[in-house]
């Protein structure tokens, strides 16, 4: 409760990517795509500050490989990541990573290291009221599946993962479960880090090691696709 109130003053909710350039550099098995950009909010400096690269292979992987620059005048971040919308019929999930149950960095004692398959509705836990919930911490590769098509995301380092119906947007604005409306597609996310889910509504804060606070991070992700036979 306490941590979302500042969230909120911070204009967490409000934000969205600006790209102030670009560039391209065609190479002989590649295109690399660069942007510097920000992530910012209306009446507020920049929260964030990133360099951007993309390198699209003409394999059609793309590596994303990000810079990023927090400024410490803000809260810890909720977490950090980019966000796909794929087409709802991928909706079948295998992971390599924390599993069967969702895992936190600070909630994640009943889970444990495997190879494990699932749904995107499977993954979602139906709390009573709709909040965050269905990541898997420590992956090495995610896999997501359906309409004869694939995407696997494998990073440099361990990552976690969400795949859902529902947006994080549809799951704040909504006071019940039973009103969250569907995306219409695979809501699929791939994060550098999450914050831990303990707060101080009824206790301690949040300890330091399970926080999003550091002032500079980097993040390397790719993405691979495949069709299916």
């Amino acid at each position: 409760m306490n941590i979302k109130a500042e969230w909120r003053r911070a204009h967490y909710d409000a934000a969205s990517a600006r790209a102030y350039s670009a560039s391209v550099e065609p190479g002989a098995d590649a295109v690399t795509l660069t942007f510097p950009l920000a992530v910012v909010a209306p009446t507020i400096q920049p929260i964030l500050k990133v360099e951007a690269a993309w390198h699209v292979n003409t394999s059609g992987s793309v590596q994303a490989s990000l810079s990023v620059r927090r400024d410490p005048a803000f809260p810890p971040l909720p977490r950090f990541g980019i966000r796909l919308f794929l087409p709802k019929e991928m909706s079948q999930v295998t992971y390599c990573g924390l599993g069967p149950f969702e895992s936190y960095v600070d909630k994640r004692r009943a889970s444990h290291h495997g190879l494990f398959g699932s749904d995107v509705f499977r993954l979602h836990e139906d709390y009573l009221c709709p909040q965050e919930n269905g990541s898997h911490a420590d992956c090495d590769y995610v896999i997501v599946a359906g309409g004869g098509l694939s995407l696997t995301a494998v990073g440099s380092e361990t990552f976690s993962f969400n795949a859902s119906p529902y947006t994080q947007e549809e799951l704040a604005r909504r006071a019940h479960s039973y009103e969250l409306v569907p995306a219409g597609s695979t809501v699929w996310c791939l994060d550098h880090a999450n914050a831990g889910i303990g707060s101080n509504s009824c206790g301690p804060e949040l300890l330091e090691k399970y926080r999003v606070d550091a002032e500079t991070f980097r993040f390397d992700i790719t993405v691979i696709p495949t069709i299916e036979q």
